[in-house]
Order: structure tokens, then C-alpha cells, then sequence
């Protein structure tokens, strides 16, 4: 593992000080600048969590795993997990896929839009569950880096093992906190929240974090977060909803450009809303949110 690692230094950081990690002795990681270690998983992940936040995200993951299987929610097959986003799997509410299929979907339309290619450099998946999406990225040609602070081997990191053979040495699933991302400073040409941002609990903290860890001319995109007009509880589990403004203006504090990117939605998704507001029911939506950091590429 520690030859894989090898290649992704130049964009790894400390999850304390973003500073730069070298391989250490024991196999595992070593920042430079604070002299932090961080060992590797049982599964070979780099395990990039500061200590204090090990325990909780564990509990999370354990938590999180157990909840998907209450909802009726069950671990993909191999087949199941290289076709996401596309595809029914069984349990998942069915709207589920749909939305995330078409937020996807959007994104691809909007990177070839606004000229982010593989040649710009690395990208980092936040908050990347299973890992499907930087696995999808990866495939396209970039260099992706999948951080989720579950190791758990069905809805966590562990799931990744299906895409990393298939990636060509361009993805590397690191655990990590999204509040605390364990990237470099300076060394991303997009950074994506995937389904993640509502689970931050400082949302600034975690947006700056994010942000410093872009390049200038660089962009971080929030995807798949249920955003209301005002910020709003969410399921109870450590999530909740973002207030449209909310957002911006956090976006804004880290130092980015923010713009509002429309998702085309289908007939199921506008039946399920006006039910919902028959039902009395706060309207949410997912929108995609990007911000860019000014400044010229390669400053």
C-alpha cells in the first residue's frame, strides 16, 4: 500500500494542520509539519482522523449502518455498486437513485460547461460513502481522492474495494473527517460535497477547510444537500437542512465566488413535492450549489 500511497503525497495533508505527510516507518503516514502519525486500516486505508474525532465517527458509522438496514436498505452487489448511479437497487426508497442519477447527470454537464477536465488536477469526493462517485470520476480520467469517515464494509469506505480495480490507479479511498478533510492546502482543482454537507456541524469551519485546500481558479461543489428556505431539522441523525442564504453566505466566508446550479427534475420527484405539501410539509429541494475561487490557474 505503501507504494500506491507513494504517488498521492503531493495532495494528502494532515487532518490537524494541512500540512504535508511523508511515509513513516510503520507503514503508515507522518505530517511534516505537526509530526501527527496516522496508521493504515486493516483494509490498507490510510487513516487520516485526528484522534479525537476517531471514536465518534466510528459510532457514527455504526449508527448509520444500522439505520440503512431499519429503513429496509441492504449492501449492494458488485454489479449493483458499478452501475450506481444508475440502476433500482433493492430497499432504497425510489426516488432515491432517480435524484442522484440527475444530480450526477448535472454535474458531468456542468464540469464540461465550465472547463474543469482531469488535466486541471485532483479532485476530492467529501463525505463519499461507498465511493461510487469518485469511482465515476476516476473512470473519466481524473485523479480522485473518495474521504468518508465510515470504514464500515456495506454503505462506508469498505464498499470501495469493488471500484479500485477498476479505477486504474486514479482513485485512493482515504478515511477522514469532512469537517476535517485531510487534504493539502493548495493542491485540488475541485473539491465536491457528495451528499455530505448536511452533516457538518460547523458549516463554515468546514466550507474554509475545504476551500483552502483549492487552488486558485479552483471550484467545490455541494451535491445532493436537502437545502429549504430557511435552515430546518433533518432526520435526526446528525443531519439537517441548509437554509438557501445560509449556505451562500458560508460560501462567501471561505472565499468563493458562489452560483446556483438548476437540476432538472422528473414528474416523480414534482408528484412527491406537491404531496408533501398537501401534507403540510416544509418544501426542501437539491439544488447544486459551486463556488470558485478566484485567481488565475497555476498562481
Amino acid at each position: 500500500m505503501q507504494a500506491d500511497l507513494a504517488g498521492w503525497l503531493d495532495v494528502l495533508g494532515c487532518p490537524y494542520c494541512q500540512g504535508a505527510l511523508r511515509l513513516a516507518d510503520d507503514g503508515g503516514l507522518r505530517c511534516q509539519a505537526c509530526d501527527e502519525r496516522f496508521p493504515l486500516t486493516g483494509d490498507g486505508l490510510p487513516a487520516l482522523v485526528r484522534q479525537e474525532d476517531a471514536a465518534p465517527l466510528a459510532a457514527f458509522g455504526r449508527e448509520y449502518r444500522e439505520a440503512r438496514l431499519r429503513e429496509g436498505r441492504r449492501p449492494l452487489t458488485p454489479e449493483q455498486a458499478l452501475n450506481l448511479p444508475y440502476g433500482t437497487p433493492p430497499g432504497y426508497p425510489r426516488l432515491y437513485w432517480e435524484v442522484r442519477r440527475q444530480t450526477y447527470e448535472t454535474l458531468v454537464d456542468w464540469l464540461a460547461r465550465a472547463g474543469a477536465v482531469p488535466e486541471d488536477g485532483v479532485v476530492a469526493d467529501l463525505g463519499a460513502g461507498t465511493g461510487w462517485l469518485a469511482h465515476r470520476l476516476a473512470r473519466a480520467g481524473y485523479r480522485a481522492v473518495a474521504v468518508e469517515a465510515s470504514a464500515e464494509a456495506d454503505f462506508g469506505l469498505g464498499a470501495a474495494a469493488v471500484y479500485r480495480p477498476r479505477s486504474e490507479g486514479r482513485l485512493l479511498p482515504v478515511l477522514g473527517n469532512l469537517e476535517s478533510p485531510p487534504l493539502r492546502r493548495a493542491a485540488f482543482s475541485l473539491v465536491l460535497f457528495n451528499a455530505s454537507l448536511h452533516y457538518a456541524r460547523d458549516l463554515d469551519r468546514t466550507l474554509a477547510r475545504a476551500a483552502a485546500a483549492l487552488r486558485p481558479g479552483g471550484w467545490l461543489a455541494v451535491l445532493d444537500t436537502p437545502v429549504a428556505r430557511h435552515p430546518r431539522p433533518g432526520t435526526g441523525r446528525g443531519d439537517r437542512h441548509l437554509g438557501r442564504e445560509e449556505l451562500e453566505r458560508a460560501l462567501r466566508g471561505a472565499g468563493l465566488h458562489p452560483r446556483w446550479i438548476a437540476v432538472r427534475r422528473g414528474p416523480r420527484w414534482w408528484m412527491h413535492r406537491v404531496k408533501a405539501v398537501v401534507r403540510g410539509d416544509a418544501g426542501f429541494g437539491f439544488p447544486m450549489a459551486v463556488g470558485e475561487k478566484r485567481g488565475e490557474r497555476g498562481e
